[in-house]
């Protein structure tokens, strides 16, 4: 297997690494596009429009292709890939935040031929979260074979995740921004040349393939007076609204599923029946829904029509998500706000005619407010629609209604709809190089498993005897079977000193013993017990069995914590000096 030396020598070799992961990303982009226009061609009879080729369809068929498309992805999320369910951006962070950079090989497989299914089948979901989990999956797979360290592995994964939504839009800086922004947790710039490398060359073979602007008809933008600012805002507020419904929704339909356990392999063919019952009222919800964005940029699309498609369009992308069916929502997020700034647009033109622009400005503005407030990465938001137009016009209310966006979601939500999922499984996305350094660092690896014990039967004068003898201030303490029944410190004796002599062979361990004990597991990382530690003002942590809560398999010392951490924070300092 190939190796490469790490890290001053090979500066060069990891920027060609780096450009690979572009290209490769950016192959599979495009025949992920091409696979995905075989896939509704294949199930829909017209692979250009799936909104005339659903009217055209008879009613059962509606509802049997995406439910059908449901029993297909839901043993690959059930038993194959579980890592493959949904959106893909939250795995993909969790990767970097907690298994330090490493994707299975086979994601790559996986995610593509459920995302293919679950899109080509109808379900209304994104193809961007599914090339972000792609080209991620392709840049840490990369790193792996090559055997680079877990640095390095993360900064392939994010080159990897930049490429793929570069390749999708042909916007380099927004895939760029996308992982410096979304993806990575502990960012530094001296990594963001191979981000750009990777980002440029997928841009370069998208281009290549697909054109110029593959996904879009973008009108041309005006401002017509700076008075529409204020306009402006309000629409960024309004898309904070949508944005709050979005995340909230999308994360009550996964918890509904889990209440009423139903199995995992078929939550999505009931997610993609409920989709097909949206779509014999309203098709335009099918797919991934850029079909019906271009009606609003070419004024094809009726108010009623904007207003139906931001209830209903949620309501499908909700139910395709939260059932596991597997697909993005950053388009979603996309057809929503355009939904929204162009239905804000003709209500703002007709009372203020003649004094604001076109509808279909309101709804680019729109599409980048929505995905500022669901994702809370405005950056990202703001660069993408800019390269959608490259229009310096747009900037301003661009940065307006999504800066007004992002400040009402985070006041009322406080959280991303990516972050929501991560907050269920415990891990908070907290970003910064020392929190995710504390993340890298699992509690087993550096437990002691010699420590001193006591049983519950250990009389009081036998207890001051091992204490005077341990250099430990806190004794574990087990009953006959071996189980922790509590914690024994010297502060645990301080009510009972003045009678300490009279009580020597009266007193028993399990009768002055703190019984309400913090544990933590082997497998926990050391962000976790950092918290535990500042929060109960303790020095000692038993470590016990995930399967037994009362099997001790260890200890951890607060100090042996803050030595790890002193230590991680010199080795890794250095490599960036040496670095630089």
């Amino acid at each position: 297997m190939l190796k490469i030396r790490f890290p001053r020598d090979n500066i060069v070799a990891l920027l060609l690494i780096a450009v690979l992961i572009g290209v490769v990303t950016g192959c599979l982009a495009v025949g992920f596009r091409y696979l995905l226009i075989g896939a509704v061609g294949l199930f829909w009879g017209d692979s250009s429009n799936i909104i005339e080729a659903a009217y055209a369809m008879p009613w059962y068929l509606k509802l049997l292709i995406p439910a059908g498309g449901g029993l297909l992805v839901g043993p690959i999320i059930a038993f194959l890939a579980p890592e493959t369910r949904g959106a893909g951006v939250p795995e993909v962070i969790e990767t970097v935040i907690v298994h330090e950079g490493v994707i299975r090989h086979r994601t790559t497989l996986f995610k593509m031929l459920s995302t293919v299914i679950s899109i080509g089948t109808g379900a209304s979901v994104g193809r961007e979260g599914p090339i972000v989990h792609i080209g991620a999956s392709v840049g840490s797979s990369l790193a792996q074979i090559i055997r680079l360290p877990t640095e390095w592995k993360r900064v392939f994964l994010a080159c990897g995740a930049a490429a793929g939504i570069a390749a999708t839009f042909n916007a380099p800086m927004a895939g760029m921004l996308f992982a410096a922004e979304i993806i990575l947790v502990d960012f530094q710039v001296s990594y963001l040349s191979h981000i750009a490398i990777s980002s440029i060359t997928a841009t370069v073979i998208s281009y290549h393939f697909l054109g110029v602007l593959p996904a879009f008809q973008v009108p041309e933008y005006t401002l017509v007076s700076y008075w529409e600012i204020p306009l402006y805002i309000i629409l960024g507020i309004m898309a904070g609204g949508v944005s709050i419904a979005f995340i909230r929704l999308t994360s009550g339909v996964e918890d509904t599923f889990s209440r009423f356990r139903i199995p995992i392999y078929i939550r999505p063919a009931i997610g993609g029946f409920a989709v097909g019952l949206i779509a014999l009222w309203l098709p335009h919800v099918l797919g991934v829904g850029y079909e019906s964005v271009n009606l609003v940029f070419t004024a094809k699309a009726a108010l009623g029509l904007m207003l139906l498609m931001i209830i209903f369009k949620l309501l499908a992308t909700c139910l395709s998500v939260g059932s596991g069916l597997s697909g993005g929502i950053f388009a979603p997020s996309l057809v929503l706000g355009s939904m929204l700034g162009g239905a804000f647009g003709i209500l703002s033109h007709t009372l203020f005619p003649g004094t604001v622009a076109p509808f279909a400005a309101y709804a680019l503005v729109g599409m980048g407010a929505v995905v500022a407030g669901s994702t809370l990465a405005p950056i990202t938001a703001i660069f993408t629609i800019f390269e959608l137009t490259y229009d310096f016009q747009i900037i301003l209310p661009l940065m307006t209604s999504c800066i007004a966006s992002l400040v009402i979601v985070q006041s009322i939500q406080g959280h991303s709809i990516y972050e929501a999922k991560l907050i269920k499984k415990g891990i908070k996305l907290v970003r910064g190089r020392d929190i995710n350094i504390l993340r890298s660092i699992r509690v087993g690896d550096y437990m002691e498993k010699s420590f001193p014990s006591l049983m519950e039967s250990t009389p009081l004068g036998e207890i001051i005897l091992r204490i005077e003898e341990s250099d430990y201030p806190h004794f574990l303490v087990f009953n006959e079977a071996r189980e922790l029944t509590g914690m024994l410190s010297v502060s645990d004796l301080r009510p009972i000193m003045a009678e300490m002599k009279d009580l020597c062979e009266l007193v028993v361990a399990g009768e002055i013993m703190t019984r309400d004990v913090e544990t933590i597991g082997p497998f926990d990382n050391f962000e976790r017990a950092f918290n535990i530690f500042e929060g109960k003002q303790i020095s000692t942590l038993p470590v016990v069995s995930r399967d037994n809560p009362k099997k001790v398999l260890g200890i951890l010392k607060k100090s042996a914590l803050l030595m790890t951490y002193n230590q991680k924070i010199l080795k890794h300092d250095s490599l960036m000096i040496t670095k630089s």
